[in-house]
């Protein structure tokens, strides 16, 4: 790299076109991956699969009791969950494991989720599927106070249960048309949350392996409080904590949906 930037001297064989990017193999251990070439990478991510969100009408609140990602709009009904600041029952790292062991792949915080949180699952895929590029998801949300937290997580599910971290986002209503401007949302409003962080995954989902999505508020010590008021976030307290019933539309007029980038077969 050196030699060839500062040096003029050959250009390394690893940079034969503009992207190189490394192909995760089904499974996960890792290995027998390999690395691809492309030579645009607007065209490489150009792939675009809809998953609709839907838990009939207010269902959805947990792995085994969770709404779907279909392929067709649901067209009505929306799904709840509830976020109160001030309910720190969860906690978090107290059960003395260890995170350089399970990161990726714990499955803790999903499988908890109850009325705090929404959860959704594709169809199994009956063949091996590639994903390369830059997944998408679209919220239309009711939150039912001025600001919210909300943050949205996608994992491959594989056929035995292994789950690995492929996606994640999180999103302050206030700032869902701006990262400058806030804009506080109105009682009844239902308002378009985008969340589109342009992370790049490039993995091959093995054969019967599930997609799956979980909605909630990243109540944790790891990130700023928000107490669902409408005041400068960092200067609220408990005494401003309001708790939010956060309502997921799927209806005609506001199809909360999924992108996944679903590479053609080859």
């Amino acid at each position: 790299w050196y030699d060839w930037t500062m040096k003029s001297g050959p250009k390394p064989v690893f940079l034969k076109d503009r992207v190189a990017y490394y192909l995760l193999a089904p499974g996960n251990s890792g290995a027998n991956g390999e690395w691809k070439y492309a030579e645009d990478f607007e065209k490489l991510t150009a792939n675009h699969h809809a998953f609709y969100l839907d838990a009939g009408d207010g269902g959805g609140n947990g792995v085994f009791r969770s709404g779907n990602l279909s392929e067709k709009p649901a067209g009505t009904g929306a799904d709840e969950y509830i976020y109160d600041p001030l309910d720190t029952h969860r906690g978090e790292e107290v059960d003395n494991v260890d995170n350089e062991k399970t990161a990726g792949v714990d499955q803790r915080r999903a499988l908890n989720i109850g009325k705090d949180g929404l959860v959704y699952h594709s169809e199994p895929v009956s063949n091996e599927t590639t994903l390369v590029g830059c997944p998408k998801l679209t919220l239309w949300i009711s939150p039912g106070v001025p600001d919210t937290d909300v943050t949205a997580e996608l994992d491959e599910i594989l056929a035995d249960g292994t789950s690995i971290a492929l996606w994640s986002d999180v999103r302050r209503l206030r700032y869902r048309e701006s990262v400058r401007q806030e804009k506080l949302v109105n009682l009844g409003e239902a308002v378009r949350c985008d969340f589109d962080p342009g992370l790049f995954i490039a993995r091959r989902m093995a054969k019967g392996s599930r997609l799956r999505l979980v909605i909630s508020a990243p109540n944790s010590i790891y990130f700023e409080k928000n107490y669902n008021s409408d005041g400068v976030v960092a200067n609220e307290t408990s005494k401003d904590a309001r708790t939010a019933h956060v309502r997921i539309l799927h209806d005609a007029e506001h199809a909360s949906v999924l992108d996944v980038p679903i590479a053609p077969t080859p």
